[in-house]
């Protein structure tokens, strides 16, 4: 077994560093990167740590040479890490990284892989959404979240909008205007919000016909609260001038979307333990002995 671990943390690192000399010489760029990738990533880690004992029991468990169906799974796996499009985004430069220790993993410890691996196809959906929404829609679902935020400042306050920008005149007749891009339009705070239901799903899943209710219930929950943020920050301006508005853009967020994802876990966990005792008294009755004497 340990031999195996030395084999895998070798040969990944190796394979990771014949490709970080071709991603340098090909005229390497550093890359801004947002910080919601870093927060899933994060919670992703979080979340492996909380499973450690079950992982570590599955490695101890391993057989010592993996099955012939998980070598040709890893070393495909493995395959696409090396030769998949280089990027210098960080978060996606992280994904091909860990990609191959994954793949190299599969191959010497066979089903143990799985809660990393899964844990790693929810960090790489999940820092993927902002860029799917941006390439299937577009600017649309910005426009979107800017005609909702301004028809709700609206009604309170001088608010107008077109396209993307919002224009709104605070209360010492001073105009701003406000353009909501996607990172505005709240694309990564959906990203976070897939992150932790699936990792919620993973841990404490609830009836089958219960989970799609709870995840439209979570994306629209979520889409508002950015709603929110947004009409609390034209309000912000009206009331305090442009330079309160984003100091407070700054804050909003990290206050408003724990709130927001507080209530959804409650709900979450009311429908998924609800369930679990449903089930357990199903069970129950299908073992009573009094109930089989009857039959």
């Amino acid at each position: 077994m340990k031999n195996n671990f030395l084999a895998w943390i070798t040969i990944s690192i190796a394979i990771v560093l014949i490709r970080s000399f071709f991603l340098i010489s090909g005229s390497f760029q550093p890359h801004e990167s947002a910080a919601y990738p870093f927060v899933i990533l994060g919670l992703c880690l979080v979340f492996g740590c909380l499973k450690k004992d079950v992982f570590l029991a599955q490695i101890k468990n391993a057989p010592l040479s993996a099955d012939p169906a998980y070598v040709l799974a890893g070393v495909f796996i493995a395959a696409i890490s090396i030769f998949m499009p280089l990027s210098y985004e960080p978060a996606f430069m992280i994904f091909s990284i860990l990609l191959t220790f994954i793949g190299v993993f599969i191959i010497f410890f066979g089903p143990a892989a799985y809660l990393p691996a899964l844990l790693l196809f929810v960090y790489g959906f999940s820092i993927s959404i902002p860029v799917i929404l941006n390439e299937t829609l577009g600017n649309s679902y910005a426009f979107i979240t800017a005609r909702l935020a301004a028809n709700a400042a609206d009604l309170i306050y001088p608010v107008a909008q077109q396209g993307q920008l919002i224009s709104i005149v605070n209360a010492q007749g001073i105009r701003d205007m406000i353009y909501i891009d996607a990172g505005c339009s709240g694309s990564a705070s959906l990203a976070i919000f897939i992150t932790i239901f699936s990792l919620m799903l993973i841990d404490i899943k609830p009836r089958n016909r219960h989970i799609l209710p709870l995840f439209l219930f979570g994306l629209l929950g979520t889409s508002l609260q950015n709603i929110l943020r947004l009409v609390l920050l034209l309000a912000a301006n009206y009331h305090f001038g442009s330079e309160a508005m984003w100091q407070m853009h700054d804050y909003a967020g990290y206050i408003l979307f724990p709130v927001w994802f507080s209530v959804f876990v409650y709900v979450y966990l009311k429908v998924a333990v609800a369930g679990h005792r449903h089930i357990h008294r199903m069970s129950s009755k299908n073992t009573d002995p009094v109930s089989e004497d009857r039959t």
